[in-house]
């Protein structure tokens, strides 16, 4: 082996951890495994290589067989995403923030690009059935600034939630929803939000049983609002036809219905105790129930921030701080009926000149890119008749100070919640969603170079 090479394996465990696969290559010392995903039938190793300036996607079997392999080089018009790469951004299903299964045809990818001082995003995807790969940049996507991030998938479709400005300061940003089709590789549609004059960011959009429609929800604002910066009136559910036509709308408003179950102190949505909410979860069950997974996070005074003003520093004089969990529940008709808070510890997200000035939207976007959110993942059976919400907490009490792992676990009737003490002597720790009803814990002894993983059963 060359000084300038490293041997590398990956190892393909099934649900029980029980080692299926070692997959064995060289390569260069400089490669860094980014994320990987799985369709089913293939999984998808995502690296990056520092000393090529390229990501490379690894398509293998579940025998270990290299299927494909796609190489895209990292342009100066990369320079964004790159800073993205090293962000500790994390998202659903344990950590993918950069690549994700488009069913049984393979996996697609959306970046950002940096083109001089105008920003865009390109989608790529890659087939797990051929050496096929197809990219798309817009090329009539009006505005300077457009930032697009990937929503959900169809047989057919990737689903894009874009922002469009003519300046970095978003004051006139319009919401977009956009529809790639893989299939036929052209954009299918490309809705404004604001349609009817009622603006709306969507954050989720997931298929409808029984039907080919799709369920989008977000949160809407007045007529003329400003949907980066101003404050939300509630949360809207449309229902879209795969060609982009919207079939309904269905309306919850902060002030009317969500007050009923919350104690929501004014017309944006401030609830009292938690802040706003971030969405993170849509979960549709058998019997026609949608469940929406929010978590709060809220401004508070900064003491140290107050202090370094009044000696002539000034850093700012507010903290953001990650608030508890919010869990809703809809009737068939999208319409609010339940919700429940789930109470964990404030941990601060984000404190300096920027805690003061950001907008509501503003702020919950930047702190999804950081990963300051304490929700980690949903796990359950297929269909949802049974699932998991989890998230991370810290306690300190009398009993346990450390890290907790937590699960509000449904079993088609009521919630049970459940924690799982995480204090270790591991270099680091992680836990990722496992078969139904498990979560796995990875732990890394960095001394001994050993990883060790164990299931752990929920609720």
């Amino acid at each position: 082996m060359e000084k300038s090479t490293n041997e590398y394996t990956l190892q393909i465990l099934d649900e029980n951890l029980n080692k299926i696969k070692s997959i064995k290559f060289d390569d260069s010392k400089d490669i860094a495994l980014m994320e990987a995903a799985y369709n089913g039938s293939t999984i998808a190793f995502l690296f990056k290589n520092e000393e090529g300036k390229t990501l490379d996607l690894k398509v293998y079997d579940f025998s270990g067989k290299l299927k494909y392999t796609y190489s895209n080089e990292l342009d100066k018009r990369s320079e964004e995403m790159m800073k993205q790469l090293g962000a500790g951004m994390h998202g659903e299903a344990g950590g993918n923030r950069m690549i994700f299964d488009i069913g049984e045809r393979g996996y697609v990818s959306v970046t950002p690009l940096k083109d001089g001082k105008a920003r865009t995003y390109q989608v790529d995807t890659y087939s797990s059935q051929s050496k096929k790969q197809w990219s798309y940049v817009p090329s009539d996507d009006q505005g300077k600034f457009n930032y697009a991030e990937y929503l959900g998938c169809t047989d057919s479709l990737i689903l894009l939630q874009v922002f469009r400005a003519n300046n970095l300061f978003g004051n006139d940003a319009t919401s977009h929803i956009v529809g790639l089709n893989f299939v036929t590789r052209k954009k299918q549609f490309d809705i404004r939000s604001d349609d009817a004059q009622i603006p709306l960011t969507p954050t989720n959009i997931v298929p409808i049983d029984g039907s080919r429609n799709l369920m989008v929800i977000g949160s809407y604002f007045e007529k003329g609002s400003n949907v980066l910066k101003d404050a939300s009136k509630g949360l809207a559910v449309y229902e879209m036809t795969t060609m982009g036509q919207i079939v309904s709308k269905t309306y919850n408003s902060w002030s009317e219905d969500f007050s009923k179950y919350l104690p929501v102190t004014n017309s944006g949505g401030k609830i009292d105790g938690v802040g706003y909410l971030y969405i993170h979860k849509v979960i549709r069950t058998p019997d026609q129930r949608t469940f929406i997974v929010g978590e709060g996070y809220k401004r508070k005074v900064d003491a140290l921030g107050i202090a370094s003003t009044l000696i002539g520093r000034y850093d700012g004089v507010t903290k953001i701080v990650i608030t508890d969990l919010v869990i809703m529940e809809f009737d068939s008709h999208f319409k609010v009926q339940n919700a429940t808070i789930y109470d964990k510890t404030d941990n601060t997200a984000m404190a300096g000149s920027a805690s003061d000035i950001n907008s509501q939207h503003g702020l919950a976007v930047a702190l999804k890119a950081m990963g300051a959110f304490d929700y980690e993942f949903t796990t359950g059976e297929e269909d949802n008749s049974d699932f998991a919400v989890c998230y991370s907490d810290w306690v300190r009490s009398s009993e346990y100070k450390g890290q907790t792992f937590n699960s509000i676990r449904y079993n088609g009737k009521k919630f049970v919640a459940d924690k799982i003490e995480l204090k270790s002597k591991a270099s680091s720790l992680r836990v990722l969603p496992a078969k139904a009803g498990t979560i796995m814990i990875m732990e890394y002894y960095k001394k001994d170079k050993r990883l060790d993983l164990r299931l752990e059963k929920l609720g």
